[in-house]
């Protein structure tokens, strides 16, 4: 039998995988055994980036709002002098660059767990702040405003 390889990995790969293991098969699937045979490591790398399971759960949830939401939401290029093209931009990249393929499954996750619901809701919060915002500076106001943003986040 082959030794694994030494690969250099760094949270963010544990992270990139378990999410993608998420998508497939929910976080039932997301072990630590399971991982480092995907990713080609022994446990013990597992261990020198984590303290735990639940602190690999932060990481995701953490990389997640970075990398699919922060990504888009903090890019300077959105908030020029055009909100409509930023607006169209910014949907472009979500879809362009699948930035929506982790939602399902972090919302089911979120569904029965606490720490994710609240990943969830503060993602959320910056995501209605951001369209809202661009909305807002198009001169949509009040209510509808609201059920525009609600609508595009949908």
């Amino acid at each position: 039998m082959g030794r694994k390889k030494n690969v250099a990995l760094d949270r963010e790969a544990w992270a990139r995988r378990a999410l993608d293991v998420l998508r497939i098969e929910g976080i039932q699937g997301v072990r630590v055994e399971r991982l480092a045979r995907d990713l080609g490591v022994t446990k013990g790398s597992f261990y020198w980036h984590f303290k735990d399971r639940n602190a690999l759960y932060r990481n995701m949830l953490d990389y997640w709002a970075d990398a699919y939401t922060q990504v888009v939401v903090g890019n300077t290029e959105f908030h020029d002098d055009d909100p409509g093209g930023s607006l169209m931009a910014a949907m472009k990249m979500v879809r362009r660059d699948g930035l929506d393929q982790y939602e399902m499954a972090i919302r089911a996750w979120a569904d029965r767990d606490r720490m994710a619901e609240q990943a969830v809701r503060r993602v959320d919060r910056q995501r209605t702040s951001f369209v809202r915002g661009l909305f807002e500076r198009l001169a949509v106001q009040g209510q509808d405003a609201e059920i525009r943003t609600r609508l595009l986040l949908c």
